[in-house]
């Protein structure tokens, strides 16, 4: 298994958003049914589209990465460094299930991780939810903790922001 993560490129967004679409919903299926509503999640599906991957790929402070296993895309994280403040948030990581437990999340985070500390940004943040077990025990090994807890933060689900300092 040949593992790569490089920076988005036109080419990938098509594929890029359809692995994303398909990690998020068996997420959804599989820790998040009953937690996070269903209307919550078409929203964020109708958010993960063509346009919106391809202004963040093209947005002069953000970051987007995919990786790619034997050449295909297994995974991708995106984000933004807020100007010159140092600080930098994660909007999004996902892991196509195929490639679950296989180190295409670790290689993402990493990849961010150092992109992020090369840009000079001393700190990271994410938020995510309880139910995604798996996704906070590779924030947890990759050294985030958490910060702060929103309470009803997004469709009146609570959420856990943590941070990383770089």
């Amino acid at each position: 298994m040949a593992l790569e993560v490089r920076a988005i490129e036109e080419q990938d967004i098509e594929e890029t958003v359809r692995v994303m679409k398909e990690a998020w919903t068996y997420a959804h299926e599989t820790w998040g049914r009953g937690f996070y509503p269903e209307e919550a999640h078409e929203f964020d599906m109708a958010m993960n589209n063509m346009e919106r991957f391809t202004a963040a790929m093209e947005n002069e402070h953000g970051f987007f990465f995919i990786a790619l296993v034997d050449g295909r895309i297994a995974g991708s994280i995106r984000g933004e460094i807020f100007g010159e403040s140092g600080y930098a948030m994660i909007r999004n990581i996902a892991v196509h299930p195929d490639h679950f437990r296989k180190g295409a999340g670790t290689a993402l985070m990493r990849h961010a991780l150092d992109y992020l500390k090369a840009r000079g940004c001393h700190k990271v943040s994410l938020n995510t939810t309880r139910v995604l077990v798996p996704a906070i025990n590779l924030y947890l090994r990759m050294g985030f903790v958490p910060e702060a807890y929103l309470r009803k933060q997004w469709w009146g689900v609570d959420f856990i922001c943590m941070s990383l300092w770089l």
